[in-house]
């Protein structure tokens, strides 16, 4: 299980905004890899820390596919991330997939996946919004709290700039107030003329993870990636823009 877990933390972004008005936190969220429609969007992602990892990630509709390239004794595991919090694991030589639980998302490595997975949008309301910095540059500092009980954390606040509309650092909270993680995210990427996340590193307190994004693909990928059914195919082939 505790390999289960740690690569659990490969897994990267999530829903679709569907129900948010404020026009930044929906640019944000695009910047981050957030795509509307049949568009999708995948990228190689190298994770460095105490352990280190590379895998393909495919992201669309608010589901994520992903599938271990390194290290070489996990390759071929696969994972599904789904807009509303399930994960699934499947590994060659299991008949389906495994449900990756709430508590197990909160505990160990597996949470740094649960960040990367969590829309800042979806599933949680904006209940305050004050300027701020982050970086040097000026922000808005948004508190939102979770809709629901089933939602991983109680309350995030995300630094958004002003200039750009670029989520750059997020704080995570449980339902006594502690802060349980922090995550801070650069955008040196580009896709379609505009910056695009090219690194997130996650701190709780006793580690630091990397996540490292490259060879960013938009293009057009198969609804059935996506399936949890389907995630044991070997290949899908998408059309890239």
């Amino acid at each position: 299980m505790k390999k289960l877990l740690f690569t659990v933390s490969l897994l990267s972004f999530s829903c679709i905004p569907t129900n948010a008005q404020d026009a930044a936190l929906l640019a944000a969220e695009k910047a981050r890899g957030i795509m509307v429609g049949n568009t999708g969007v995948q990228w190689t992602v190298n994770v460095s820390g105490a352990k280190s990892a590379q895998f393909l990630a495919t992201a669309k509709g608010g589901k994520i596919h992903a599938e271990v390239i390194q290290p070489a004794d996990a390759a071929g595991r696969k994972y599904l991330a789904e807009a509303k919090g399930a994960m699934w694991f499947w590994k060659p030589g299991l008949s389906r997939p495994v449900s990756v639980s709430k508590k197990q998302r909160l505990s160990g490595d597996a949470a740094i996946g649960d960040i990367a997975s969590t829309s800042f949008v979806e599933g949680y309301k904006v209940v305050g919004k004050e300027d701020g910095e982050v970086n040097g540059e000026t922000a808005t500092v948004y508190t939102m709290k979770a809709n629901s009980l089933g939602d991983t954390y109680a309350q995030i606040k995300y630094w958004v700039t002003k200039s750009g509309s670029l989520g750059k650092k997020a704080e995570f909270y449980a339902k006594s107030g502690n802060l349980l993680r922090t995550s801070t995210m650069e955008y040196k990427n580009r896709a379609n003329e505009s910056p695009f996340l090219s690194k997130m590193v996650i701190r709780d307190s006793s580690r630091t993870i990397n996540l490292t994004f490259s060879n960013v693909n938009i293009g057009n990928y198969p609804d059935s990636m996506f399936e949890r059914d389907n995630i044991g195919e070997k290949t899908f082939k998408g059309t890239r823009k």
